[in-house]
């Protein structure tokens, strides 16, 4: 998997066409995704899943395909969520993990650290975007292949969490 840690990502609402977006609320049908949404959901998950979209990113007809989803990732425990330094750490290690991954010519991940935009917090409160792509000679199995990296995905966030508690015990001894 191609791994890139940029400064800033754009929206994915903003590439999907009108309606075919599928946001964190809507129900899906797609198994894969269904399961990534609830292992970050439950009280023993390290992670809070705040946001998702996905969907495919090109026009209709097209013969190649595209599909692409966008997630939105804070530290369950809030007093976490303004440490940079750790947000930092989480994007090193997710970068490790995710780079090991095969597919490398058709899966692409892009890790960004944002700040809310809110003005009562100070310091913000920070969140992890992640947007994973994939492409195929048809959208299908465009859509097959990002099944196949939210998986990678999953695991490597379930890593970076041990790392990243790991990280926490030594700063505090």
């Amino acid at each position: 998997m191609r791994v890139e840690i940029v400064g800033e990502i754009a929206s994915l609402k903003d590439r999907l066409p009108a309606a075919s977006g599928e946001s964190f609320e809507k129900a899906s049908d797609n198994r894969v995704l269904a399961n990534f949404r609830a292992a970050f959901s439950g009280e023993g998950s390290f992670f809070h899943l705040q946001d998702s979209i996905t969907g495919f990113p090109g026009q209709a007809g097209e013969i190649h395909g595209a599909y692409a989803g966008q997630f939105v990732i804070t530290f369950r425990r809030l007093d976490l969520n303004r440490n940079r330094t750790l947000y930092l750490f989480l994007l090193q290690a997710l970068q490790e993990l995710l780079k090991k991954v095969g597919s490398s010519d058709a899966l692409f991940a892009t890790l960004c650290v944002t700040a809310t935009a809110t003005e009562q917090a100070r310091p913000p409160e920070l969140s992890l975007v992640l947007q994973l792509d994939a492409i195929g000679t048809t959208p299908e199995q465009a859509e097959a292949r990002w099944g196949l990296g939210l998986v990678h995905v999953q695991q490597a966030l379930f890593s970076a969490s041990r790392l990243v508690a790991h990280q926490l015990e030594k700063t505090r001894a």
